[in-house]
């Protein structure tokens, strides 16, 4: 399994051979908020498939870092919201 960190959520995943088909990966993630607050961004799995390693690879990682970084542009744009009123 690989694990890494991302602007304070660890990221990890897995990639495996799919056996009934032999010719394509499954990739599992799963990401995990690091710090006590703000306690909103609950633990979240997330799969993909790909015809190679390195393009499940890829996906995954993509797929778990736009969450990250979606999640925290919407986080951030409340707290603005928030402040500004």
């Amino acid at each position: 399994m690989i694990e890494y960190i991302y602007k304070g959520f660890k990221l990890s995943y897995r990639i495996s051979d799919l056996v009934s088909e032999n010719t394509s990966y499954k990739a599992d993630g799963a990401l995990l908020y690091l710090l006590n607050t703000p306690n909103t961004f609950a633990p979240k799995k997330f799969q993909t498939e790909d015809e190679t390693h390195s393009g499940a690879e890829h996906e995954i990682k993509k797929i778990l870092e736009n969450y990250v970084d979606c999640e925290l542009k919407n986080f951030y744009d409340m707290q603005k919201e928030h402040a500004s009123r």
